[in-house]
Parts: structure tokens; sequence; C-alpha cells
């Protein structure tokens, strides 16, 4: 139906642009009233004639007239495209600059009596080095020989192009009228000066290479020998015939070529007119040092009129170093941690080094906030070369400092936002923090470090308490003299009555598992005379031994997920007092008293975990109730630890460190190793009071062998006479022989090696492990495996048992934080 409506559509269309019959014209077979004459008519037919000639004539000329114009707009077209087209085969950024110059720059203009004259020739005086016939050509200008007239635009571009170049200290243009002919533009030049020959002085950190290669640098992307070619001729062979195709550039150089220029060429100096002179070479290359970190070098030099450049470099020394904020021995100390003296050359990396160096050995003080000028690092990177010609022709090259900016007094409080400031923060952090510079003298601005307070989420989850938030807390009170600081240390948590958790037909025995937890301690450091901590601790909370194995968030973490917490725990309560000594930087020794209660704790019912919440509870191991006492002897070594590392904490065990940290992969070879010994008495399975000992070592050690690849090694060994059952020793888990169940293997002595070998995010890992119980040593078993490490205590390891119970399927577990 649509195509029938649009043929009708057609068909009307057609219809109506046929002409209508002419109805004053009569039929030729019909006759009215007498004949016409013949004359009449054929004057009328030879006017209308001659009317439609003069028409046709008038409407032709319009036509040839509308063909020009067109012709005309079509070249026009074609020229601005080839203009275009040229500006694209040049430096955008060149052209881009120059076209925006020469539209806001109108041509040059020279009125005489009412006379408007333009200058449209051009004479180039003051060359010496280079020709005329040189310039000319880099220019764009015609030879001199030729007097054909120049546009002013042309002169404008060729003015532009000369103070542009870097050749020319000086380019003063003149205008000169002569009585005949045009209007001549005389342009006086100086040549920057010719170096043909350098000496560099004074160094001592810096390369003479390095200095040259900043002060003859030549600008990115600058032409090399092959692309100073105007053109380039190819020979071409098409089916047999053989023919060449030329190729130039549409654009006048852009840069001088290198030959001309003073430059470094495989560490070797060639000599030539310097780039922008040998002010602006020097500006770049003491701004280069600055931005370097090198905050106090200048440079000074001489250049002679035959073109010998002498260079004296300074890098930069200190005359002293002056501490504010303390007095005294203090800061003496203070002084000797920085570890700079009156004639090192200073580095801003240095600053940093320094107040590291300063707060690690120096603890109890800390940088203070300098009201400084906030352009103070802008300003000396902003110092300026200064040049001074003597009367023989020597010129003379020195450093001269910006001044420093008055500050104004702030009758209210005002925020200054500096882009540049926070861009240099985030380029170099907080290098050299509470350090400034007078003159040549470093001042050093510290203060005693307030008392610092640490809280941190408990987020414990046992199968013996449930959910049990808690907090832990600290609180480090610093003592200006560095006589005695004291610390502060507490912890609770309470088991939450989630879940209709309870101990079967023991109500009493739910009650109590769900008693507060507390643990308060205070301990001293006494540096003066190696003391590390002295104190006590009081408390009554659900403890485990197995810290070793698997970290407490970790724990956690698996409890309340899978219910698989992998530790036993215990009820504790009683006092203990220690007394640590750190008799060098790397090494510990310290003894412990401990007094304490055991009771054990079951498992409440049913599991509190977001999944197998139909599983049984994960079970807990008794232990030998009643007052034990120990004495705990220790000695510990960690290699490169820092003089502020943190020493003890408020859950403390002879199965862990007292050093906190550890080796990170991708540094220097670390080793860290600790041996206890714990000799006590309490009640026996038999009955009466005996005593028992135990001895434990465990040594790890890092062997990078590239950035985040390289072998951590594990040893460890434990054993006694007459543990109790929560001392006893037993292997099988994570961290202590992977791949097999927790605690499978029980007895007296255990020994346990690990290998793990780690090749950026992948890693493989073997444990090996035996124990001896009932008098026998068992079978040693092993366990193998690979690890993901997403960082270097993120990881998701994954193990397999190889004894006869072996199977397919791995046990894999996602941990954040390493224990050993």
């Amino acid at each position: 139906m649509n195509r029938l409506a649009l043929l009708f559509c057609f068909v009307s269309l057609l219809a109506s642009a046929q002409p209508a019959p002419d109805a004053g014209v009569p039929d030729s077979t019909s006759t009215v009233g007498p004949p016409p004459t013949p004359a009449a008519p054929r004057a009328s037919s030879s006017e209308s004639r001659n009317e439609r000639a003069a028409e046709e004539d008038e409407e032709d000329a319009r036509g040839a007239a509308r063909t020009e114009s067109r012709n005309e707009r079509a070249s026009d077209r074609r020229e601005r495209r080839r203009e275009k087209e040229k500006r694209a085969a040049c430096d955008e950024d060149y052209l881009d600059e120059e076209m925006e110059d020469l539209a806001i720059l109108h041509p040059l203009e020279l009125n005489v009596d009412g006379r408007a004259l333009t200058p449209e020739v051009i004479e180039l005086h003051g060359l010496k080095r280079l020709t005329e016939d040189q310039v000319r050509a880099f220019i764009g200008s015609p030879p001199a020989e030729s007097r054909a007239p120049l546009h002013t635009r042309h002169l404008q571009r060729m003015l532009r192009r000369l103070a542009h170049t870097g050749l020319f200290a000086r380019v003063e243009p003149r205008l000169r009228v002569p009585e005949q002919g045009p209007v001549v533009l005389e342009v006086l030049l100086e040549e920057n000066p010719v170096v043909t020959s350098v000496d560099v002085e004074g160094l001592q950190d810096l390369q003479r290479t390095e200095i040259l290669d900043e002060v003859f640098r030549l600008p990115p992307r600058f032409p090399d020998e092959d692309e100073d070619d105007e053109e380039f001729t190819a020979t071409l062979r098409v089916n047999g015939v053989r023919g060449t195709l030329t190729v130039s550039k549409p654009c006048p150089p852009q840069r001088p070529p290198r030959e001309w220029l003073a430059r470094m060429e495989r560490d070797e100096y060639r000599p030539g007119l310097v780039l922008g002179g040998v002010t602006a070479a020097l500006q770049r290359a003491l701004r280069d040092l600055r931005g370097d970190g090198y905050m106090l070098a200048s440079l000074s030099g001489t250049l002679t009129p035959q073109g010998h450049l002498t260079v004296i470099v300074d890098e930069g020394r200190l005359e002293g170093v002056d501490v504010v904020g303390v007095d005294g021995s203090i800061a003496e100390r203070v002084r000797a941690a920085l570890d700079l003296k009156a004639g090192d050359v200073f580095l801003r990396s240095d600053a940093r080094r320094a107040m590291e160096r300063l707060e690690s050995r120096l603890p109890f003080l800390q940088a203070a906030s300098v009201d400084t000028d906030s352009d103070d690092a802008v300003r000396r990177r902003d110092a300026r070369i200064v040049e001074e010609r003597a009367a023989d022709g020597v010129r003379h090259y020195r450093t001269q400092e910006a001044q420093r900016k008055e500050r104004r007094r702030r009758e209210q409080v005002e925020f200054d936002l500096s882009w540049r400031e926070l861009f240099e923060s985030w380029r170099h952090g907080h290098d050299g923090a509470g350090i400034t510079l007078e003159g040549r003298r470093l001042v050093v601005h510290v203060r005693p470090r307030r008392p610092d307070l640490d809280l941190e989420l408990l987020p414990v989850h046992t199968q013996v308490t449930g959910f049990a938030p808690g907090l832990e807390g600290s609180l480090r009170i610093w003592d200006s003299k560095d006589r005695l600081h004291t610390t502060l240390d507490a912890a609770a948590f309470i088991p939450l009555r989630w879940g209709g958790q309870r101990l079967p037909d023991d109500p009493e025995g739910t009650k109590r598992q769900r008693e507060l937890n507390l643990l308060g301690g205070a301990r001293v450091e006494i540096p003066a005379v190696g003391l590390a901590e002295l104190g006590g601790q009081a408390y009554d909370f659900t403890d485990t031994l197995d810290r070793w194995r698997m970290s407490d968030i970790d724990s956690s973490i698996y409890s309340a997920l899978l219910n698989r917490p992998d530790r036993d725990y215990f009820r504790r309560k009683g006092v203990a007092a220690f007394a640590t000594f750190r008799w060098s930087e790397d090494w510990l020794t310290g003894v412990e008293y401990r007094s304490d209660r055991y009771e054990t704790l079951r498992s409440f019912t049913p599991p509190l975990s977001l999944f197998r919440r139909d599983s049984p509870p994960f079970p807990n191991a008794p232990v030998d109730e009643g007052r034990f006492q120990s004495v705990i002897a220790r000695l510990e070594y960690a290699s490169g630890t820092p003089r502020d590392a943190k020493v003890g904490s408020l859950f403390r065990t002879p199965e862990t460190p007292l050093f906190h940290g550890d080796g990170d992969w991708g540094h220097s070879p670390f080793l860290h190793g600790f041996v206890t010994l714990e000799v006590g008495e309490g009640p026996a399975a038999t009955g009466p009071d005996e005593r028992f000992w135990k001895l434990l070592g465990d040594v790890t050690m890092v062997v990078p062998t590239g950035w985040e690849t390289g072998l951590r090694l594990r040893l460890r060994g434990a054993g006694g006479d007459n543990l109790p059952e929560q001392k006893r020793e037993a292997l099988g888990g994570w961290s202590a022989l992977r791949g097999f169940g927790f605690k499978e293997f029980k007895g007296d002595v255990s020994v346990l090696g690990t290998a793990e070998y780690r090749w950026h995010a992948f890693g493989l890992f073997a444990d090996l492990g035996t124990v001896r119980g009932a008098g026998e040593w068992q079978d040693a078993r092993l366990g193998v495996g690979g690890t993901f490490h997403f960082t270097d205590d993120v990881r998701v390891d994954v193990a397999w048992r190889t004894d006869e119970k072996a199977t397919a399927t791995p046990e894999a577990r996602l941990f954040f934080v390493r224990t050993f």
C-alpha cells in the first residue's frame, strides 16, 4: 500500500508539471475576421530576437564573472590548504608560536612626513665566527646579492628567528632610509662566546663529565648530524624501471647545525658557539645541581678572549652545625648522631638520613617544626649567574644568591596554598624536616618528644571465648634528659554472649569463661646503664603458647570464618617481673620471673563461625592446673636493628622474641635468633610439686638474591624434662610443619627446619620436622607447598603432606602477618 501511494504521488507531480493550453490562441483551422498583414508580425519577431541576444550576452558576462570568482576562491582555498599542510609538516611548537606572535605583532613601518615607509631589504652586521651566508640560509633570507624586495611579514619572521636561535647575545635592528632605493633593515649582531677549551676545578664528589654535560647540554629533540641535512635522495627500482626520489624539508631548520655549537660527544668536548651564552649555560648547570640536592653548590669561572673557559665548582661544604632546642651534652649528642661535620659536602638526601639517624639513636627527641620562608628551597635554586667583563676582555662569572623575602607580620591566621610547595613536598617528601640553612651553616631544630599514646583494637575470637572485642593501649613518657623513659601498658577484652554459646551442663564454667580479661604493666628504660626494660605485669586473661605458629589476627579470622583457630588456650592469672639489658644495638639479654595459676578452658558449643557452624567445636587441649613458678633467661640477636626498635610487649611468652620487626625481602641479609631457658616448679600429674625445665632456640636467616627474590631459612628446636602439659612440644599445622594436622605429633622434644625460596610474587617451601616422645624419635615428616605473595607479609600458602596419608587436595590459607 505504501508503494502504491508513492506511485500516485509521482503521477500527480508529473501531471501538475505539464504546461496548460493557451486559451487566447485560436485554432488554426478556424478563421476569425480578416487575415493579418504579414509585415507587422515579421518586424515584431526581429526586435524580440535582438532583445534575447542582448540578454544572452549579459548572462554570459555574468557567468564568466561568477566562474572567475569561483576560480579565485578555489585558488585561495588551495593556497590555504598548502599552507596548512606546510604547517603540519613543520614542528608544531615552533610554527604555532610563530604564527601566534605574527598575528599579534604588526609589521614594521616608518612614517616620514606623512609618508609610510616599510623596510624591504635586510643587512646583517657584526658576524665574526659565522658567515653572513650561513646565517641567511638558516633564517630563510635570500642571499645578500639579491636585491629583491622582501615582504614585511618575511622580515618580521627573520628577526624573530634571529632572536630565538640562541646564537646571539644581542640582536639590534635599525632602519636606514637611503636617498635612493628601498628602506633597509640593518641588524647588528653580537655572537655568543666561542669556547675552544674547558677546564673544571674544585670537584670532589662529582665527575668532570657530569658538569660539562650540564653546561653544554643541547635542548631536547635537538637534531643529530643525519637530521641536519636539508634533503636526501633515494634510488628506487619499480618493475625494472630505475628512478630517484628526492625528499626535502618544507620548513627552514628550527635549530642551528650541531657543528656550530659547543657540545659534548662521547664524553669529549667539541668547540663551538655556546648555545644561549655562557651565563645561561652556567645558570642551567647550577639549577640542575641544586635540584639534584646540592643545596649549597655554586659555580664561578673565567672566559679568556682566546676562548678558554675555566669552571670552578664549589659543591657546597658546610661551615658548621648548630643545634637549636636543646643544650649542653644533649646538643653534643645530637651533633654526633647527625654525623655531619664542617667541610662535608651537603646534600638534601644527607639531611633526610641525618634526621633518621637522630630519631633512631635519640628517640626521645624529634624534629621541630620551623617557621621558614616557604619559598626558601625555590629561592636557593633560583640563584643567578652574573657576568662581569674586565678591561682586558676576560669575562668573569660568579653565583649571586637570590634575596630572601621579608616576612610579613600577620594580624590574623592566614592559609597560604602554594602549588609549587605542594609538588616539592610530593617530590622530596620530608627530606631534612627540622633543618634550615643559614648561609653555609646547618641549623638543626629539635625538641623533646611528647608522650606517645597508642591504642589498638583487639578483635579476639577463640573457641573458648567466642567473640571477645577489646582494646590495647600503651602510653610512653619520654625524659628530655634521656635519663628514664616510662611506659604504661594495658589491655582488656570481654567475651560476648552471642549465638547461644555455652558449656553443656556447666553454667558455672560458662560464667567463668565469660569473665573480663585484664592485663596491666609498667616498665622503664634507663639508657645510661643499657637497661632496655625493667618492670612488671599483673594479669588474668585467656592466654596461649601458640603465638609462634600463627598471629593473633590470623587465628581470630579463621576462628570466626571456619571454626579453625589452630591454637590451644588456657586461663592464666598471676604476676611477672622482668629486666632486659641491651648491651649493643643487636643484642639483648634478659631475665624474667613468673608466678602463674593455670586453668583449663573448654570449647563453647555451638561454634560461633560464619561457615561450618554444624561442625563440632574446635577441640581445646587440657592443661596441668595449679600454680607454677618459673625463671626465664633469654639471649637474643637481631642484625641491623635500629636503636629505636621496640623491645618487649604486653603479651610476652618464652616462645616468641622480644625484638619487634623482621627482615624484608629485597634488602640486605638478615639474621634473627633467640634462646630461652625456663626453669620452674609446679603441680605434677602424680600430685606433689616437681621441678621442670625447657630449652628453646629459634633462628631465622634471610638471604636476598635480588629484589624480592631470595632464600629464607629457619631452624627451631625445643625440649625439656618433666614438662607440664601446656608446655610440651608438638608439630603439625601452619608454620609448624605445614600440610599436616594441628599438633598431630606430640612429645617432649621437637626439631623443625624450614626452607623457602621466593621469586617475586611466587615461592616454594619445604618443612621437615620430627618429635621425640616416649623415649624415642618419630619418623621425620616432610611438608611441601607453594606461596603467592601480595606483600612481604600478606600471602597465600598451599601445602601438601608427603606421608602415607597424603592426598591431592592441599591445605590453603591466606595470612596477613608473618610469624617468622
